[in-house]
C-alpha cells in the first residue's frame, strides 16, 4: 500500500501509542511504536523514517530523546513532534530549546493532527530531496551540501495582521523585525510585495472572510509555504481545512504563543535554507544551455533513483509534462533569439511555480518534464492545470517583439506503478499530453 509517510512513534504508554498508530493509518501514514528510548534511537537510524512522534518512553525522557535524535548526524534532519496529554508554556520552551520541531496535545481532533503532520512530513521530504541531489551531483563532479540547519543569516519578518494584533507586539520583538497592517485587504497588499516568515491574525472579531483569507494565501504559488497563527476562536477543525498552520484561542497563554510563532518562523527559514542548497546541484555540468533547467543527462540519473525510491519504500510519485508547440510559431515569426528567450521564462515559471523539492528538465524542444516526489496522481494534477491555467493566462514580454505573447499549454502526467520501469513511466505520461 502506498503510503504517505513512515513515522516512528515512542512512547512507553501502550494503550495512548496505538491509539495514535491507528489514528496514523487512518490517515494513510505507516507507523510503528517503540516503548524504549534506545530502540527508538536504534529504529531511527537504521530507518530513517519521515517523522518521529516522543510521549514518553519507558527509559529516558521525552525532551531527552528528541535531542539525541537531533544530536546525532545520522538523524538530525528528522523532524521531531513532543506530544503530551497538556501542553504547558514550560514544555513548548523547554521543546524549543532543544531543537524539536513541534509539541502537540495527543488528545488534538485528527483534522489538527494531519495539519500539523503535514508540513512536517513535507520538510523530512525536502530534506530526502536535497539528499538526493546531491548524492547524483556528484557523478557529475558537484560536490552539493547534503543538510542544512540554524542558524540562519537572514533575520526573520513577522506579519501582524488585525485590530488587535499590536497587543502582541511587545511579545514577539524578540523574534525579528515586525510590520502591522489592521485589515485583511492591507495584509494582502503586504504579501504581495515582500516575503515573511510567518504572519499572526488576531482580531477582536473574527471579520468575513478571515477563513478564506487562510484559503487564498495557501493557494497562492508563492505563498502558499507561509506559516499563518489564528488568534480566534472560529471553528479550528475549519480554519485547518483552509490553511491554518496553528488555531489558538484568543485566551492563548502569550508564552505559548511566543514559543509557536517562533517554531514556526525556525521551520520557515529552514525551507528557504533547503530550497537555497538544491541549487548546489544546477551547474553547467547539469543544467540545459538553452533554458537553464536541468538537463537530460542529470534527470536521467535522477529519476530512476527516484523511481527506484519511490519502489522500495511504497512512496508516491508523480510525472507530469508540459509541452509549448506554439513555441516554434514564434521562432518562425520572430526569429530564433525570440523563441530562446520565450523558452526560457517558460521554464522559469514552471520551476517558480512548484514547490523547491520538485525538478523541472527541460526533456525536449518546447517540452518540459517535471518530478514530484511523494505526491499522489490527485494532487499532481491539481499542480499541472494550475500551472498551465498561469501559462495560458500570462502575456509574456520577448526580445524584440513588441507585442504580448501568448503560450498554448498542452499537459499530461502519471504516477507510477507496479513494474514501472524509467521508460514505461515516462512514456505513458508523455503519452497522457492533451
Amino acid at each position: 500500500m502506498i503510503r504517505l509517510a513512515n513515522v516512528l512513534i515512542v512512547d512507553g504508554n501502550a494503550q495512548r501509542a496505538q491509539g495514535l498508530r491507528q489514528r496514523l493509518a487512518d490517515g494513510g501514514y505507516h507507523a510503528t511504536v517503540q516503548a524504549q528510548a534506545e530502540a527508538g534511537l536504534v529504529q531511527a537510524r537504521s530507518e530513517h523514517p519521515d517523522l518521529i512522534l516522543v510521549g514518553e518512553p519507558d527509559s529516558g525522557e521525552a525532551v531527552a530523546f528528541g535531542t539525541t535524535v537531533k544530536a546525532d548526524t545520522a538523524t538530525g534532519d528528522i523532524p521531531v513532534l513532543l506530544f503530551a496529554e497538556t501542553v504547558t508554556a514550560g514544555l513548548c520552551r523547554r521543546a524549543l530549546d532543544a531543537g524539536l520541531d513541534d509539541v502537540m496535545a495527543v488528545g488534538c481532533d485528527d483534522g489538527e493532527l494531519q495539519a500539523r503532520l503535514r508540513p512536517l512530513v513535507r520538510l523530512e521530504i525536502m530534506h530526502a530531496e536535497l539528499r538526493q541531489r546531491a548524492q547524483i551531483a556528484r557523478g557529475f563532479g558537484i560536490e552539493a551540501r547534503e543538510r542544512v540547519g540554524g542558524p540562519f543569516d537572514a533575520p526573520p519578518a513577522l506579519l501582524l495582521i488585525g485590530d488587535v494584533a499590536a497587543d502582541f507586539r511587545a511579545l514577539l520583538k524578540d523574534i525579528g523585525s515586525i510590520e502591522q497592517v489592521p485589515s485583511l485587504f492591507e495584509a494582502e497588499e503586504v504579501l504581495g510585495r515582500r516575503n515573511f516568515d510567518a504572519a499572526l491574525v488576531a482580531f477582536a472579531e473574527d471579520p468575513e472572510g478571515v477563513l478564506g483569507f487562510c484559503s487564498q494565501v495557501r493557494n497562492n504559488p508563492r505563498l502558499f509555504n507561509l506559516p499563518m497563527v489564528l488568534l480566534s476562536d472560529v471553528s479550528a477543525g475549519d480554519a485547518y481545512r483552509r490553511g491554518a498552520s496553528r488555531v489558538l484561542g484568543r485566551s492563548v497563554d502569550p508564552h505559548v504563543l511566543h514559543s509557536v510563532v517562533l517554531s514556526l518562523v525556525r521551520r520557515q527559514q529552514l525551507r528557504w535554507s533547503i530550497r537555497a542548497a538544491l541549487a548546489d546541484s544546477l551547474t553547467p555540468a547539469t543544467r540545459d544551455p538553452v533554458t537553464g533547467a536541468y538537463g537530460r543527462a542529470f534527470f536521467d540519473a535522477y529519476v530512476a533513483a527516484r523511481l527506484e525510491r519511490a519502489k522500495l519504500q511504497d512512496r508516491h510519485m508523480a510525472v507530469v509534462f508540459f509541452a509549448a508547440p506554439n513555441i516554434d510559431g514564434v521562432r518562425h515569426q520572430f526569429g530564433d533569439d525570440a523563441a530562446l528567450h520565450l523558452t526560457q521564462q517558460v521554464g522559469q515559471w514552471i520551476t517558480g511555480l512548484l514547490r523547491a523539492e520538485d525538478l523541472t528538465t527541460a526533456y525536449a524542444p518546447n517540452e518540459f518534464c517535471v518530478v514530484l516526489p511523494d505526491t499522489p496522481l490527485s494532487e499532481a494534477e491539481v499542480v499541472m492545470h494550475r500551472i498551465a491555467g498561469v501559462l495560458a493566462y500570462t502575456d509574456f514580454a520577448v526580445r524584440e517583439v513588441y507585442q504580448p505573447v501568448k503560450v498554448w499549454v498542452q499537459v499530461g502526467c502519471t504516477d507510477v506503478r507496479d513494474g514501472d520501469t524509467v521508460t514505461s513511466l515516462l512514456a505513458r505520461a508523455r503519452g497522457n499530453i492533451d
